[in-house]
């Protein structure tokens, strides 16, 4: 299924691939139309378009510098597109991004503050920081936790956990606001083997759920084809679009090809 470094030749797609999309009818979560937006001379993105219904698990891939990270920053409204359309469950971004749970590839935390798990979900819930937690807030904070296998270490410090352990920890905050789209950017890298199959373990069941959407930022292997219903491959423009099982041996699609093969957890650097 995968091509080595040297025997993989560049290849330009030409005509974007379409494959089985979702139901035209089907309401949206998230509807992305004819996005664009250049940086001086650079055009980063062009004429994006793709949407997510509600209940499915999608995976953005894409080669480094393919713009997912300007994608992100847009549906998050941490950016304008210069053309284009963002919807959030019908709602411009402005008023919509309420309604996503955010899981960051990097962590902005101070690891030299002192902060224990239940206390960055409760931050994030009230949008500062809570100097004294209510027992409404501590309840929903430990089931979310526990939701994500996290609980044992609730009253722990944020600084003296693992990666695998953060990342719980940061899911848990994402799933607390009750979102209708979640967003998970690299949630395996930085994670060792074993952690990152407990958080692979953690999207699948998340993927199985009917009530939330997702979208997962990746260039695992093991992680698409455990999670994602549907691919959407990302070049500056979209190039393919479809069922993981329609797009999983297209060898144009190269920075998923690079991770198959014998180690199929193995991670790359996103854009």
């Amino acid at each position: 299924m995968g091509l080595g470094p040297a025997s993989r030749k560049p290849v330009e797609r030409t005509t974007p691939f379409r494959g089985t999309l979702p139901p035209d009818e089907a309401p949206r979560v998230l509807d992305i139309r004819n996005v664009g937006k250049r940086f001086g001379d650079k055009v980063v993105l062009e004429d994006v378009t793709f949407h997510v219904p509600v209940g499915e698990f999608l995976c953005l891939c894409g080669p480094n510098g393919a713009g997912k990270s300007t994608l992100l920053k847009a549906i998050l409204g941490l950016l304008h597109p210069d053309r284009g359309s963002i919807t959030i469950a019908g709602l411009p971004v402005a008023r919509g991004r309420s309604k996503i749970g955010y899981v960051p590839q990097r962590k902005g935390f101070d690891r030299d503050f002192p902060a224990s798990p239940v206390e960055v979900i409760v931050a994030n819930l009230r949008g500062r920081w809570p100097l004294r937690i209510h027992a409404s807030e501590r309840e929903l904070a430990m089931a979310m936790l526990e939701r994500t296998g996290a609980a044992t270490i609730a009253n722990a410090q944020m600084r003296d956990l693992s990666g695998g352990e953060t990342q719980r920890v940061y899911l848990a905050r994402a799933l607390a606001t009750k979102p209708e789209l979640l967003i998970l950017d690299e949630p395996t890298a930085g994670v060792d083997v074993g952690g990152r199959a407990a958080i692979i373990d953690l999207m699948a069941e998340i993927s199985a759920s009917d009530s939330i959407a997702a979208i997962l930022v990746t260039h695992n292997l093991q992680a698409i084809a455990r999670c994602a219903e549907r691919v959407v491959y990302l070049e500056r423009t979209v190039k393919a679009w479809g069922l993981w099982t329609e797009l999983a041996s297209d060898r144009e699609l190269t920075a998923i090809q690079v991770v198959a093969g014998d180690h199929p957890a193995v991670q790359l650097d996103s854009d």
